[in-house]
């Protein structure tokens, strides 16, 4: 039963790297990227916790999607390696301790689905994949393009980093929204040939496929969970009214698996801190990394 047992991610064993393994969940308990409200850094366990409400059923079909009619994961390896080890105030070793985290897992030849942690883990996870010829998917309220700080490293500029250093050869950010995005930064990612959809733009016209806005071949996802409306996720740092929600995200993220291997992906920004007793932005956390491991593995 859900709350029987030691918590793993869905109830799933503990990884061994000696066992072939299709996807690999690994949490990033890091957020002093924050800008505004710290408390990301809980994430994973909370995200773990609330996953286990996934583990009703021990066996090999235990997901089935009733909206789309199918099972899910079936046949397939999930384990969980555990967190990264963070230090405080250790930037270039916490940097350093990710990237050969993921780097170990790739070297498995899995699939890495990581757990965060705020939105600046993003850049060092995806440095792990440096040199793979990868799309890179940004579902964010926010560009994360920031250019104001002294500090180049903090949870509103992962892409700006993943421009300069050639990390990607596309970069798509979809659902951005609000009043906290700088119009001088639309201007300069418009000078660099990022694609931008508007949340209000996803509304009004849903993505297709056929889409070449996504681009096709190899993509790396990067999920921020207030890409969602704070009425679904109250629980992260940077609430925004006017967001999606589920079926909105699943649709993004079926059109994507239609275009290519989701090779890599990350879920960040939860703070239990701010989503009160019902936990619901930690169980849509779970629930996203889900579908993104379907929509990862359940391919021809």
């Amino acid at each position: 039963m859900p709350f029987v047992g030691i918590t793993t991610f869905a109830g799933y064993p503990l990884w061994q790297p000696d066992k072939k393994t299709d996807a690999v969940v690994l949490g990033i308990p890091y957020d002093e990227g924050t800008t505004y409200r710290p408390g990301a850094r809980f994430g994973p366990r909370a995200i773990r916790d609330a996953s286990m409400f996934y583990n009703y059923e021990r066996r090999e079909d235990r997901f089935y999607d009733a909206d789309r009619r199918r099972w899910m994961l079936s046949g397939k390896a999930v384990a969980d390696a555990g967190d990264v080890e963070i230090e405080p105030l250790s930037l270039k070793k916490n940097w350093k301790s990710i990237t050969e985290a993921v780097q170990s897992i790739l070297k498995a030849d899995a699939i890495p689905a990581v757990m965060g942690g705020d939105h600046s883990v993003t850049y060092p996870v995806v440095k792990a994949l440096a040199g793979a010829k990868l799309h890179y998917i940004h579902l964010d309220t926010h560009a994360d393009c920031d250019r104001i700080f002294e500090s180049k490293f903090t949870h509103g500029s992962p892409v700006v980093r993943i421009l300069e250093e050639g990390l990607a050869e596309s970069i798509t950010i979809i659902g951005v929204r609000g009043l906290t995005n700088s119009g001088r930064d639309f201007s300069w990612i418009n000078e660099q040939d990022v694609r931008v959809i508007t949340a209000r733009e996803l509304r009004d016209k849903p993505l297709k496929p056929s889409s070449d806005l996504l681009g096709e071949g190899d993509f790396y996802v990067s999920l921020d969970i207030d890409f969602f409306d704070p009425s679904a996720a109250p629980g992260t740092g940077t609430p925004e009214p006017g967001g999606l929600f589920f079926p909105d995200f699943s649709d993004v993220i079926q059109s994507i698996a239609s275009r290519g291997n989701i090779i890599a992906f990350d879920v960040v920004e939860v703070n239990p801190l701010l989503d009160g007793r019902g936990a619901i932005t930690a169980h849509l956390g779970a629930r996203c990394i889900l579908e993104l491991l379907s929509a990862a593995l359940d391919r021809p």
